[in-house]
């Protein structure tokens, strides 16, 4: 009997000891207690598109050989371990404000405009570490790091040009969300079309620690999708099937394959490559 109550006794102090702890990091770490938010946030999380009949749209069928008149771009592509880029991809690559920085051409406005936000919002420059890489930079990377550290070429959104690699002054890498810039870039990015593509507790999905200063470009509305509904790229993927139709906040949004794209009818339309064999097309009503 008194061997359990030592035990029970050492157990209730070894959980008062992890509470005082827990609640300490809460109190004096602006990052942790950032980070515990967001996990708990993307437990409640429910944030979806509504599926809707193709009979509601006005659709016009249209080759995919021929998508002249659209804006075609690159913004929606799944990159990773699985889904290799194609041996003969050229990303849309232009330099950024003449500051040497490459680029995606599709981002540079709302890169723009989320350093903006950020310079407006804390009076700190936006940096960029890294930003676009070729494949002989990747392998390079890859033979320095190892494979279990870098993504091996092929498998590296850097080399679509729509990730970056952000910091400011002081805070780069993990301590980036240390930084009240570097916490509103987390929390605000998609307002700019952007996400957090390695979210906290999300490992098991992407095979990759969270990455607070890895941002990447899907446009809107799907990096609202994905951050309200806090799921990872992959997830958001599963969600869209092929052949159907969704609509949210005024966007008409649907995946689709084959030799002919059913575009619904509307103001401005994207059509992006999904890396998978398909197109994502998002057009706003």
């Amino acid at each position: 009997m008194k061997r359990k109550r030592i035990v029970r006794s050492i157990f209730l102090w070894v959980l008062i000891a992890m509470l005082i702890f827990t609640v300490g990091m809460l109190i004096l770490r602006p990052d942790f207690r950032f980070t515990a938010k967001q996990t708990l946030a993307s437990i409640a999380a429910n944030e979806k598109p509504e599926e809707i009949s193709s009979d509601r749209l006005t659709l016009n069928k249209i080759p995919t050989d021929d998508l002249s008149g659209f804006t075609v771009d690159q913004s929606l592509m799944l990159v990773n371990r699985e889904n290799i880029l194609p041996d003969d991809f050229s990303a849309d690559i232009v330099e950024y404000k003449d500051s040497g920085v490459e680029m995606n051409r599709c981002i540079t406005d709302s890169y723009s405009e989320l350093s903006k936000a950020v310079a407006d919002n804390f009076g700190e420059n936006l940096y960029i570490i890294s930003s676009y890489r070729t494949a002989e930079e990747q392998n390079e990377i890859e033979d320095e790091q190892g494979s279990d550290t870098a993504m091996p070429s092929g498998s590296s959104e850097h080399q679509t040009g729509l990730a970056l690699d952000v910091y400011v002054d002081k805070y780069a890498g993990k301590a980036f969300i240390k930084s009240e810039a570097g916490r509103f870039v987390n929390e605000n990015c998609w307002k700019y079309g952007f996400i957090i593509r390695y979210p906290a507790a999300k490992k098991s999905v992407t095979g990759i620690d969270y990455e607070p200063w890895h941002i990447r470009y899907v446009g809107s509305p799907h990096a609202e999708l994905i951050s309200k509904g806090c799921v990872t790229l992959e997830e958001y993927y599963e969600e869209l099937e092929y052949g159907k139709f969704y609509k949210y906040d005024g966007y008409i949004i649907t995946r689709q394959n084959g030799e002919f794209l059913e575009i619904p009818q509307g103001k401005n339309c994207v059509i992006s490559s999904d890396n998978m064999g398909g197109y994502v097309i998002t057009v706003k009503e």
